[in-house]
This record gives C-alpha cells, structure tokens and sequence, in this order.
C-alpha cells in the first residue's frame, strides 16, 4: 500500500491469480504538494497487462473536490516460469496555491 495522507493506492492478490487494485485521489496537500490524480496499472515482463485506472481530483469555483475510489483488477499469469505481475502507481502533484 501507498499513502500520501488522506490518497491512496494498493492491490490486494486474491486465489494466486487474480488482483483487485485501489486507488484515491483526495486533492489533500502532501510534502508542499496537492495530490491531484492517483493511477495504478500492471505489468508482466517490462509489458502493460491491464489498462491504467485513475482517480481525479477537481476545482471548481477555487476549491478542491476528491477524486472517487477506483477499482481496476488483474490476472495473474499461471504459468510458473512468466516474470512476476507488477502494480504501478503514479501520481500527479501540483503547487497547492494553484487552482
């Protein structure tokens, strides 16, 4: 799991193959910087296995709303000798006096 206060992003592994990832958006101030967007997504062998899932924070009218909770899921390859899957996150940040 990640955290950056009040945003997030984890995957659980459920039976050996399948993954649920989550992730939020909180648009909190985290290190002197708004968490804007969360994004998570996998990998297997340096290649894309899903798409990518995101969470949005937004402004309007000079405030801040949280981006919702997203789910986004993976299969796991059952194929003993494939590399490992990996979650990736990534997130984008932005000077907390802009709006």
């Amino acid at each position: 799991m990640a955290s950056w206060g009040s945003s997030y992003a984890y995957a659980e592994e459920y039976a050996y193959v399948t993954y649920r990832g989550v992730g939020k958006a909180a648009a909190n101030v985290y290190s002197g910087q708004r968490i804007i967007t969360v994004c998570f997504w996998w990998t297997r062998g340096g290649s894309a296995v899903t798409g990518t899932t995101c969470s949005n924070a937004s402004s309007a009218t000079g405030s801040w709303r949280a981006g919702p909770e997203v789910v986004g899921k993976a299969t796991d390859s059952l194929d003993s000798n494939a590399p490992k899957t990996i979650f990736n996150i990534q997130t984008t940040r932005m000077n907390p006096s802009t709006v």
